[in-house]
């Protein structure tokens, strides 16, 4: 479930477990990275750089799921049909 990051540790942890998605599968689920981009719409402007400065250093084969809203991936899908 989709919630605020109340700080540098969830957005630690955030990164973490999509890296370790990255690293096991080569693909982060859906449900979760729509429900990353509610935290990152619901959370502190700083914790969202955070979030993307650690993501583009620890994991940056993941920052192609977070640069397009899920909406724009929704887009995409829809046209590929």
């Amino acid at each position: 479930m989709a919630r605020v990051w109340a700080g540098k540790s969830d957005v630690d942890e955030a990164v973490d477990t999509i890296a370790k998605c990255i690293e096991e599968t080569g693909v982060i689920p859906e449900a979760l990275v729509r429900a990353y981009w509610t935290s990152i719409d619901r959370s502190t402007h700083g914790l969202v750089q955070r979030f993307y400065e650690e993501l583009a250093e620890k994991c940056p084969q993941a920052l192609e799921y977070f640069v397009r809203t899920p909406v724009e991936f929704d887009i995409e899908k829809e046209e590929e049909k």
